[in-house]
Parts: C-alpha cells; sequence; structure tokens
C-alpha cells in the first residue's frame, strides 16, 4: 500500500543526498592533489656535505595526536604519537645523522590538511623519503590506490615489474615512514584477509572502513566493504 512521504522524511532524504554529494566533491577534489615522492639521496641521509636538519612537531589528527616531521624538501616521516611508540626517539633512529628542531613548519600543516581531507586548502605536498629502490617504487604505487579502495601485495609486485616479490613488497609496505598519506593501510592479502600493519590492525580497519563510507564506489577496482574485523 502507497502512503504519501513526509516532511520529515524527505527533509532526511534531502539531507542524505547533500552528504553523498559532498563526500563525492572531496573525492574528486582530492585526486586533483599531486602528493610525490623525492628520494633522499644516501648522502643527505648521511649528511655528508652538510648535517641533514630535521623539523618536528607533535599535532592533533582526526584519528588522534601523531608526531610529523619534515626536511627543507618535504615531509620525511609521519606516525602515531602515543607514548607506547616512542614518537620522538622512534624519529631519530630512523635518521642517526640529522640535526633536530622541536618546531612547527608550513609543510606539517600540509599534510595535516591531508589527514582532515581539507583538499580545498592544499594543492600539493612533498614526500622527502629514504629507502632503497625498490622501497620507492613501492611507496609511489601506494599513492595510486584511491581512497575507499585495496590492493594486494601481489597486485603491486605486478605493477612494479617484480611479479615474484609480493613478500619483499609487504616488508616495504611495513617500512612505509609516511602513515596515512602513503597509504599503507590499503593492502591486504590475496586471499582478502588484512594482512598486518605496523600501527595496529584494528587502526588499520578503522582507517579503511571511514574511506568506505566516504567514498564511491567504482567498477574494474577493488572497493572495501566496511566491516567487524
Amino acid at each position: 500500500m502507497n502512503r504519501d512521504v513526509t516532511s520529515d522524511e524527505k527533509r532526511t532524504g534531502s539531507q542524505l543526498y547533500y552528504f553523498l554529494y559532498i563526500c563525492r566533491l572531496k573525492l574528486l577534489k582530492m585526486n586533483e592533489i599531486k602528493v610525490w615522492i623525492e628520494p633522499m639521496t644516501p648522502e643527505e641521509f648521511a649528511g655528508v656535505q652538510k648535517p641533514l636538519t630535521i623539523n618536528y612537531s607533535i599535532q592533533s589528527a582526526p584519528f588522534g595526536r601523531v608526531l610529523v616531521a619534515s626536511t627543507a624538501k618535504g615531509v620525511c616521516f609521519l606516525m602515531p604519537a602515543a607514548m607506547k611508540w616512542s614518537p620522538v626517539e622512534t624519529l631519530k633512529r630512523h635518521f642517526p645523522k640529522a640535526k633536530f628542531r622541536c618546531r612547527t613548519v608550513a609543510l606539517h600543516r600540509k599534510a595535516l590538511l591531508l589527514l582532515r581531507r581539507r583538499y580545498d586548502k592544499v594543492s600539493d605536498l612533498c614526500l622527502h623519503l629514504y629507502g632503497t629502490p625498490f622501497q620507492i617504487n613501492v611507496w609511489r604505487d601506494l599513492l595510486t590506490v584511491p581512497v575507499g579502495k585495496v590492493t594486494t601485495y601481489q597486485n603491486i609486485a605486478t605493477r612494479i615489474g617484480r611479479p615474484k616479490s609480493a613478500r619483499p613488497v609487504g616488508q616495504a609496505v611495513g617500512a612505509n615512514p609516511v602513515m596515512c598519506i602513503v597509504p599503507c593501510h590499503r593492502v591486504v592479502r590475496t586471499n582478502g584477509t588484512l594482512g598486518g600493519y605496523r600501527w595496529g590492525v584494528a587502526r588499520k580497519v578503522k582507517f579503511l572502513n571511514e574511506e568506505a563510507l566516504k567514498s564511491v564506489k567504482t567498477k574494474g577496482l577493488h572497493n572495501w566493504e566496511p566491516t567487524l574485523f
């Protein structure tokens, strides 16, 4: 039996439509943002010509406090700031030859804008990352995985021309020094299970579920379905 739609139902439907419309606009805007990796050379890492200077600060992100660090060229490190991770000590172990300054700089603010999905406020971000050529290739591939989608270690290995290197790909994914911005949480095993995550599997599921709810399903890509893992 048909019935008239109430004004409250109309209002709810309009609000839902507006919410989905805004989410889609944000996704389109995000896809226009240029995030790229400039590899840090061994000479820069070792401070051969001059010491590598790294600015770091503790910032509030949507998922909690984070430590974000940068060189003069780009963001070089981002991790949870919970004391159990010993964030400052972890940063200093990652860059044993660097000089460190605890202060907020413009690159930190740009990184936080991306984490907060303020895509209208930032157009690009350089990541200045130290790693092997293989790791850099894996991290660059991760930057191509859209929000709300997932890929597999095997798919990455195939795309970078190393189809028999799924296990080393997993190690490179785990070594990603810039969480979320290089979206290592969007990688799962070929059998569909989650795999590991450096900062905790529960956090990985939370990221994937939140992104899936704000994304649009795309044919030809692996769409993540929110779960109760």
